[in-house]
């Protein structure tokens, strides 16, 4: 009796066992309802699972019992993890995974703005493009100048985009305003920015339509996000044909330490290369900057930065009222500039920005016998929550402070003022789906000057047609103070304003990219120049499309972008006595760069054309206003970097010519009083020529280029 007895009691332990088995089985698809294979499918923290067939399907069975967790994964998307109760019945499920939240397959805001971050694949301009692009000679507003919606090369100095004028257009370090970032300023001669390229690892440029962040800007915002720590010890040596410098850089496990200098003198170039300018003094600088940067913690990152730079320059300018009287314009230029930062993740979904920012900026000018002094003070602090929600998601909030002092003398009289500004801002990137991101903004300034306040609102709608392509649009009101040689004569002002409105298509593949914006401005709250007293009674508009095409995979080891802007823009601002286009708009501007690595022999080659149709100017003699044109604007420049060793030390030959052809370019021109005498305003020669030697001491190679 007790063998059977034990064969039943085995039987039965057997067929409980067997009953208390729970059969998982289902399908797995995409958020589009297409059937994903080769996805695993487990019980989490056991040995059951299985993966899907070529349908989706799956099936298996688990002697797991009660509340567990069941985990699916599979290559490009999220993991998916539910919760189910294992009791013995069967099981049935369909399950969506959603894509992995990559470049390629997530929306981003782009409507205006045109990125450039060096860990970005889908990157248009970043700072080695800068350095190599021909013309630009490694001037970060130059090489700007290549990418549509931007003027071509003129006589003002600054960024000029979409009909804007250059005070317009705002640059900002790491978040913070940078008041003065060009050298020194000469009647009719645009001047370099300040900044190497390579300070930075991100730069976003926007034509229009800007984050709530930035203020300020009537016409655009230019960003630059500084590097983070510097990957290895090493010196650097520049011998130039207009000078040198030497930069430091020390490495260390948190921190890293970058001193340097330079000294600049034009005099014996000048005497190589013949000038159409009358210098009287050849531009000379010298200056030297510290750059820290400090790690705190596994998210947090501080960073310091000083700049100072003096220089001199002077320039003989034609009295066209006296020929025989040239004026002697003689100026001296000092800047500094200390800009500091911090950056550290609260928690997981909490990221904390903070900065402050000083700067000065010094004129000591001499016209003939007249005495001329500028003087410019700047400070500011910013302060910047982030805190991210869902799965791409994030709301940011901030306020800023500025104080700024100007002061002017023009011989034994005197004229300043002092303007505090409070700024905050509320901005959400929304996403309602993958394919599917809101920007709203709100932005609000408060003036001491000016007594007034005002409020910014700013939207934007991105949406994801394809893997590689998507559509925006966008709306914003932007708002800035009159310039300050307006507030320094004049403080019974307002603001000025512009709404822009904004519709992007953009095609972007890893080696491609397509992009065509159209948009419309308005401008209102124009400063005015009656004669007798300034008012805010302009306006104008704005109106265009920008194209763009850059691709890197056609031709091998090649590279190539072309610009196209169309213009179409009007203003009564200043002292114009009727609505029409000033004289820094063309009609059409377009661009084409080109850049070749020759690998057998460590080179690259560039070339830049640029195109610019004539640019109205006042004629004195035409009861017509600004109905004049210049001729049509050329430039063709090429660059060659050749990469070798000099003591076996990593060296880049760099050689640049711009307008090869020797093309006769006008931006405009000045009259007499009386009209009877006119001068062309050409660039101050016909060619630059610009040869360096850049010796890297200590962990560079040939992979530079």
């Amino acid at each position: 009796m007790k063998t059977p007895l034990l064969t039943l009691s085995f039987l039965l332990m057997l067929t409980s066992a067997v009953f208390a088995q729970t059969k998982i089985s289902g399908t797995i698809k995409s958020q589009k309802g297409k059937p994903l294979s080769n996805a695993g499918i487990a019980i989490k923290d056991s040995y059951d699972g299985s993966t899907s067939d070529k349908d989706g399907k799956f099936s298996f069975t688990t002697d797991e019992k009660d509340s567990k967790q069941l985990l699916v994964t599979l290559v490009g998307y999220e993991p998916h993890i539910q919760t189910v109760q294992l009791t013995g019945s069967a099981i049935e499920l369909t399950i969506e995974l959603d894509e992995l939240a990559t470049e390629l397959n997530t929306v981003v805001v782009s409507a205006g703005t045109m990125e450039a971050n060096d860990n970005r694949k889908m990157a248009q301009l970043k700072s080695l493009d800068i350095a190599t692009t021909a013309g630009a000679e490694a001037d970060i507003v130059s090489a700007l100048q290549t990418l549509p919606g931007t003027q071509a090369t003129s006589s003002q100095q600054g960024l000029l985009v979409r009909g804007g004028a250059a005070n317009e257009t705002k640059m900002y370090f790491d978040g913070m305003l940078i008041k003065n970032p060009y050298l020194n300023d000469l009647p009719d001669i645009a001047s370099r920015g300040r900044f190497s390229p390579f300070m930075f690892k991100g730069m976003s440029f926007s034509a229009g339509g800007y984050s709530a962040q930035y203020g300020q800007a009537l016409s655009s915002a230019l960003v630059l996000e500084s590097k983070d720590l510097e990957p290895r010890t090493t010196t650097g040596v520049s011998l130039m044909s207009v000078g040198g410098g030497i930069v430091q850089t020390n490495k260390f496990k948190n921190s890293s330490l970058q001193v340097g200098g330079q000294y600049i003198n034009l005099q014996p170039y000048y005497g190589l290369v013949k000038q159409d300018a009358n210098w009287n003094y050849a531009p000379r600088s010298y200056g030297g900057s510290v750059n820290y940067k400090q790690k705190t913690g596994s998210t947090g990152m501080f960073k310091f930065f000083s700049e100072f730079s003096s220089g001199k320059v002077g320039l003989d300018v034609d009295n066209l009222d006296d020929l025989s009287k040239p004026g002697n314009y003689l100026n001296k230029n000092n800047n500094l500039l200390v800009n500091s930062t911090y950056r550290q993740f609260l928690s997981d979904k909490v990221k904390l920005d903070a900065g402050v920012t000083f700067s000065t900026d010094r004129d000591s000018l001499k016209y003939n016998t007249d005495k001329i002094g500028d003087y410019d003070r700047m400070a500011e602090g910013r302060g910047m929550i982030t805190y991210f929600y869902g799965r791409l998601s994030s709301l940011r909030t901030g306020v800023e402070y500025y104080n700024s002092h100007k002061y002017q003398r023009f011989n034994d009289k005197e004229r300043e003022f002092t303007d505090n500004m409070a700024a905050a801002f509320v901005e959400t990137d929304h996403y309602f789906t993958r394919s599917l991101v809101a920007r709203l903004g709100l932005r609000v300034e408060n003036s001491s000057l000016l007594n007034q306040a005002n409020l910014a609102p700013r939207a934007s709608l991105s949406y994801k047609l394809s893997q590689f392509s998507q559509v925006s649009v966008a709306y914003g009101k932007f708002y800035q103070s009159p310039e300050d040689i307006v507030l320094v004569q004049s403080k019974n002002l307002d603001y000025q304003s512009a709404d822009h409105y904004i519709l992007n298509y953009q095609y972007m593949s890893d080696k491609r990219t397509f992009r065509v914006e159209a948009y419309y401005k308005n401008y209102d709250g124009l400063v005015k120049n009656s004669g007798d007293y300034f008012n805010n009674s302009g306006r104008g508009y704005a109106r265009g499309v920008d194209i763009f095409w850059r691709d890197s995979k056609t031709i091998p080891t090649a590279d190539y972008w072309i610009s196209y802007s169309y213009l179409d823009t009007k203003r009564n601002f200043n002292d114009f006595p009727v609505e029409a286009r000033p004289n820094f708009a063309a009609t059409h501007t377009a661009n084409l760069v080109y850049k070749q690595y020759v690998r057998p022999i460590h080179s690259q080659v560039g070339f830049t054309y640029t195109f610019a149709s004539g640019r109205p100017y006042y004629n004195p003699n035409n009861p017509v206003f600004m109905s004049d044109k210049t001729r049509d604007f050329h430039n063709l420049s090429m660059n060659v970097s050749y990469l070798t060793r000099i003591m076996n030390q990593f060296t880049v030959v760099y050689l640049s010519v711009s307008n090869i052809p020797g093309f006769n370019n006008v931006y405009g021109y000045n009259y007499s009083t009386d009209g009877s005498v006119r001068k062309a305003i050409e660039p101050p020669a016909k060619r630059t020529l610009f040869l360096g030697v850049f010796i890297t001491i200590g962990g560079s190679d040939f992979n530079a280029l």
